[in-house]
């Protein structure tokens, strides 16, 4: 009897020479058949963000038995919605979709603008089980180890329990060894000092992109707390931003169409 061999889909935001991806991509080979689809250069902050007003280019780099991987000039969003409707029969879709590993932290504020989360994000709203993968380290050195440890359980227990329709997981480390996993809801937050001011050689201003991001409400035990204390954390996301307490709410002041008259 033959057993399935699960298709994983994995793309990034850090592009496809990133030593995050590679990591990736040796564990699951492990696992399974994999598809590596990710942007031809860095698109850090492109979250969503998806390529219209061009043609987008997919250039086919390696090809293995159980093994393909394509470099794409669009956006991590780009590179997934791509290879779900080129790349994939339409008989046949990945078993999950796994972005990262992410050269810095996407707890808080940053799911909102990441690109590592916005592929997953992506391969959610297909109906695909969807884990991004993020460690707190900037540097192309970044320890992984940690990470590989962390992912591959959670990617076992993904391919044989059923999430919700339409919400992902995210998994982040810290820098170094984590004292463990914590289930966590994602921090409401904000970044402060947000720009460097410069001059370029002209001596015209420019402003450099930094800040460090701080909560917003006092929520306790966030993903946003555990990771500062050391934690590994693992948050559902869901795609449906809704406020149903406010929809209520909205419902009963405009429900008189008159208001608006």
């Amino acid at each position: 009897m033959s057993v399935h061999r699960p298709h994983f889909l994995i793309s990034n935001d850090d592009g496809i020479h990133a030593p995050g991806i590679a990591h990736l991509a040796e564990l699951l080979r492990k696992m399974g058949d994999v598809t590596l689809v990710a942007p031809d250069g860095p698109r850090s902050g492109a979250s969503s963000q998806i390529t219209t007003t061009l043609p987008l280019k997919l250039i086919k780099m390696r090809d293995e038995e159980g093994y393909q991987v394509y470099r794409c000039s669009g956006t991590p969003a780009d590179c997934v919605k791509l290879a779900l409707n080129v790349l994939f029969p339409k008989n046949q879709r990945p078993d999950l979709v796994v972005t990262g590993i992410n050269h810095g932290r996407n707890d808080g504020i940053c799911v909102i603008y990441s690109g590592t989360v916005g592929a997953a994000i992506e391969g959610c709203i297909a109906g695909i089980p969807s884990l991004a993968i993020s460690v707190n380290d900037h540097g192309e050195d970044a320890e992984m180890r940690y990470a590989i440890a962390y992912a591959e359980p959670i990617v076992r227990w993904m391919l044989h329990n059923e999430l919700p329709l339409h919400t992902l997981l995210s998994l982040n480390l810290p820098i170094e060894k984590p004292l463990g996993l914590r289930i966590a809801p994602q921090a409401v937050g904000r970044f402060m000092d947000e720009f460097v001011h410069g001059t370029n050689a002209s001596g015209n201003p420019v402003y450099w992109m930094a800040g460090k991001q701080t909560k917003t409400e006092d929520t306790p035990d966030t993903d946003f707390d555990f990771l500062e204390m050391g934690y590994a954390t693992l948050t559902p996301i869901r795609i449906d931003m809704t406020d149903r307490a406010t929809l209520a709410q909205l419902e009963a002041s405009f429900s008189d169409q008159k208001i608006l008259l």
